[in-house]
Order: structure tokens, then sequence, then C-alpha cells
């Protein structure tokens, strides 16, 4: 019987899966900068609802992810053929029926001398964040700034390094300007739920999906805020929560991976005005900066980013 299922799995067009994914997310990424916001929902539900998407979630968190062998709550590290089908079934039914279990805390030592918790879904709960995140990452695409480059399709740290040996170079007079060094203090324990549901763009089904995803990592202390580090929609969440702070003053240029900030200032700017906007901009997101990690420096005294 098990033979069955492998054989099954084996046989699948994984390369045309792929095709059928990607032409619908085009799509959704094509309604949502046309400003149709109603025709990129109901493409968002058709990539739910598509078999190959499906397929295709359940592949990368057994198969291809780096933490494919790291087990969940229930303490399975890796599926069967069989189970990897049962699971299809249940990704089958709607996305607000999606229960999401409990977390399992993984704490890891931090430079400092600190801890973070890593909070790690079971392997079916990410198969189902996997699914979430085709469907949202295109529409989201669509809006992201072009300035950010964390956690995002066909972005890397090198292409920030670019964009900053750009703006710093010579002939930009780079040796006249200043940078401010930002950290957001834990960013992903930290970002309100309501900031993140606020601005998703997704139907309704798959909102109370997320918003379960959310609630499943909630810190007791804390009980709106924070979505779990070792989710895999997460990354693509605290994009959706943190976007437009590079653009926050159109004059300077901002530079975001993932939580990680650099604002170039040239020598009339003022550092002060732009740390006010930014910490506004993140205390209506429930966010602040670490003060103490958070610094102006001059670039030829050089500075560490990424």
């Amino acid at each position: 019987m098990s033979n069955r299922y492998s054989d099954l799995w084996k046989r699948i067009n994984w390369k045309q899966y792929k095709k059928n994914l990607f032409r619908l997310q085009r799509r959704v990424y094509k309604a949502v900068q046309a400003g149709d916001l109603r025709k990129a929902r109901s493409l968002q539900k058709l990539i739910i609802k598509s078999r190959s998407a499906q397929l295709l979630a359940i592949q990368q968190v057994t198969q291809l992810n780096q933490g494919k062998r790291t087990a969940g709550v229930d303490g399975k590290a890796s599926l069967t053929y069989k189970e990897r089908f049962e699971v299809l079934k249940r990704l089958g039914s709607s996305a607000e029926n999606w229960t999401h279990q409990g977390l399992r805390e993984i704490p890891i030592a931090k430079k400092n001398g600190g801890t973070r918790m890593l909070k790690v879904p079971t392997i079916q709960d990410r198969a189902w964040q996997c699914l979430a995140k085709y469907a949202l990452e295109p529409a989201h695409e669509a809006t992201f700034s072009a300035f950010s480059y964390g956690f995002r399709t066909g972005r890397c740290a090198q292409d920030a390094q670019k964009i900053l040996f750009l703006n710093l170079k010579s002939d930009r007079n780079g040796i006249n300007k200043r940078v401010i060094e930002l950290d957001i203090k834990k960013c992903f324990d930290r970002i309100s739920h309501d900031s993140i549901m606020d601005r998703l763009l997704a139907p309704a089904g798959l909102k109370i999906g997320i918003f379960r995803c959310l609630k499943a990592g909630i810190n007791p202390e804390f009980p709106e805020q924070g979505t779990p580090q070792g989710g895999v929609v997460s990354p693509l969440l605290a994009n959706i929560a943190l976007n437009g702070i590079e653009e926050i003053n159109p004059r300077i240029r901002g530079i975001r991976y993932a939580d990680d900030m650099v604002f170039i200032l040239k020598p009339k700017d003022n550092a002060d005005k732009v740390l006010q906007k930014v910490k506004e901009f993140l205390a209506e997101r429930g966010m602040e900066i670490s003060e103490e990690k958070t610094k102006l420096t001059k670039t030829t005294d050089g500075f560490d980013f990424l």
C-alpha cells in the first residue's frame, strides 16, 4: 500500500505544477497592480484551492526547506508518502477550517549572551502556511517598496549591498554622508496583530486562517502581538507590517533587509527628525527601536549592515 503512495508522489510532474502556480501568481500580481482587489482576492482563492499549489507547499516543507527535519509539538520530524497525501486532503478543505496546533519552542543562543525563542509549527501547519504564502506573496509584492530586500523572491543581501555602494560611492559625495543604523527591539515578538490584519490583502477565509496562525504563537504577556519566528509565513507578515518605512522621508534613502535598516543622510539632513518619524511609524505597529543598537555614524567610520 505504501508503495502505491510513493509511486504516486514520484510520478508528480513538479515542473508543470510550478508553471500552473506561477501563472496564477502572476495574475494576482497584475490585478493588485491594476488596483482590482476583488479580482486579486478571487484569484487568491483559486491558488488556495489549486492542487498544484497544495502539492508544492507539501513538497517545500517536507523535502526542500532547511528545517524540514525539525519536529513540531506532535513530535513528527518527517511525513511518510501516505501522510503527505493525508495533509493534501486536509489542505483541500477551506482556509478558515484549518485548525492550527501549538508551537514547539526551541531556545537559540544570541551573540550578546541572551536567548531568542524559535517557535516551530508542526509539518502540517508549515504546509498550510506555505500555501497561504503562495496566495499572499504576489499580492503584496505588487505593493512592496523597491528598497526592501529581505525574504523576498528574487532579492538577496547582495542587492542591498549594491544599492548601498551606489549611494555611497565617491561621485555621489559618499564621503560627506552619514548613516543611521537602525535596530528594532524584538521585531518578530512585538508586531501588532491588528497592524498585520489591517494591511493583509486576502479573501476573508484566508484572513481567518492567518489570524489563527498568529494566535497560535502568542506570548501570554503580549496577547495582541508577535509573529512566531520559525513559521513559514512569518517573514512575509513582518514585511507586510514594515512596508513603507523605507520611504518615510522621500528625500532620504532608506534600505531595509527584514528588520535591519539603514538611512543614508546628506550633510544637511536632520537625523533627529528622521528618527522621530521612524518611532511614530513603529509605534503604530506595536514596535520600538532599540536605543542601544541604533546609532548615527559617518560613512568614513564604517558601519555594520547585514
